[in-house]
């Protein structure tokens, strides 16, 4: 497996890592017999997340024995200290470990909530923490990056997740030069656009070097082509999506200019379906509807079979403002993907409101 080092931790990573998300719907035996297919096979980065169900569980007994060669990421998602030093106490208990290699401030998707989770004590926390070692290193996640961009350049954050695709390479304009810069480790989540570049995988196929090319192989191909990342956590729930993607990571990925563009073309058939979370649409919406947040859901319910978790949040959260919409189109006029988002919001509500 080839490795990068991921920023000032000086840790060489495996170019693919392991998503953890796939697994909450796998029974706990076959999702262990998954992450430990993925270690076998040379991936040392696991990445999971408080907020991912029974995921930490699962990747806590896949991991006992041979947790030394790892370097193991999880995010906390909420918004206060305490809840903070909960939530990281919970992680090292369900995981089974005694230390996180890296934590990451979950999902930061305006600059207003990026100030909110710096000065309301959650970056705070996690610098106790890290002190008290039970953690090693800090990083930041989210979909927007600009936000990521304001939050490296404060110096407090040794690694990011960024979502990077053949739908949205946004991140070679400012955020990836900076993150060399300032050495910063760049991990990239969503390379398949959310599983819309996989899930069916006849949907769109491509021909890379005059070899029929799977959409998920091609993806992937085009995140590792670029220097700037140095990992890539595609969602594995199965072995045999193990095996069609690790493999990538021991061969030295190139791609054309010639051939990116006739991918990203092809890739824009399902892609811009999909939405990319940058959170753009936020600050548009005069009823104040949460649109990514929605849309993430559908993703949870459509893509990873966390149907029961998802109808729920949604009602609990989302069902009273999303009826709100008039369909004004104020959102559309700054989507990067030119989502038809309240045709998008009618089949969310289609969808989640079946509860």
């Amino acid at each position: 497996m080839l490795k990068r080092r991921l920023g000032r931790t000086n840790f060489e990573t495996s170019v693919v890592g392991f998503g953890g998300i796939p697994i909450l719907h796998r029974p706990k035996e076959e999702a262990v017999k998954v992450v430990r297919r993925a270690i076998e096979m040379g991936v040392n980065f696991i990445d999971t997340a408080n907020s991912y169900g029974d995921s930490e569980n699962k990747i806590g007994e896949a991991i006992k024995g041979i947790r030394e060669q790892l370097f193991i990421s999880t995010k906390s998602q909420f918004r206060t200290g305490k809840e903070v030093k909960e939530s990281i106490e919970e992680s090292l208990r369900r995981l089974a470990i005694e230390k996180i290699d890296i934590i990451f401030i979950h999902s930061v998707d305006s600059e207003e909530e990026l100030e909110h989770r710096l000065k309301e004590g959650v970056l705070e926390t996690m610098k106790e923490a890290r002190q008290a070692g039970k953690v090693d290193y800090i990083g930041i996640s989210g979909h927007n990056n600009k936000v990521l961009v304001k939050a490296i350049k404060t110096g407090e954050f040794d690694a990011i997740i960024a979502t990077y695709n053949l739908t949205n390479d946004d991140g070679n304009r400012e955020l990836f030069p900076l993150t060399r810069e300032l050495d910063v480790g760049v991990i990239v989540m969503k390379p398949l656009v959310g599983g819309y570049l996989a899930v069916p995988p006849e949907a769109v196929q491509f021909r890379v070097e005059d070899k029929a090319t799977s959409t998920a192989e091609a993806s992937l191909r085009f995140v590792l082509s670029n220097p700037y990342i140095t990992t890539v956590i595609p969602g594995m729930g199965t072995i045999e999506e193990v095996e069609e993607d690790v493999p990538l990571g021991y061969i030295p990925q190139k791609m054309q200019p010639s051939e990116v563009k006739e991918l990203q073309e092809r890739a824009k058939e399902v892609g811009y379906t999909f939405c990319q979370g940058c959170g753009y649409c936020l600050s548009k919406c005069p009823q104040g509807i949460d649109i990514q947040g929605v849309f993430r859901l559908l993703v949870f319910h459509q893509q990873y079979g966390m149907k029961e978790w998802s109808e729920r949040v949604y009602h609990e959260n989302h069902e009273a403002r999303v009826s709100l919409c008039d369909e004004c189109q104020s959102c559309m006029e700054v989507c990067p993907t030119q989502l038809d988002i309240p045709a998008k919001l009618r089949e969310a509500t289609a969808i989640l409101e079946s509860r």
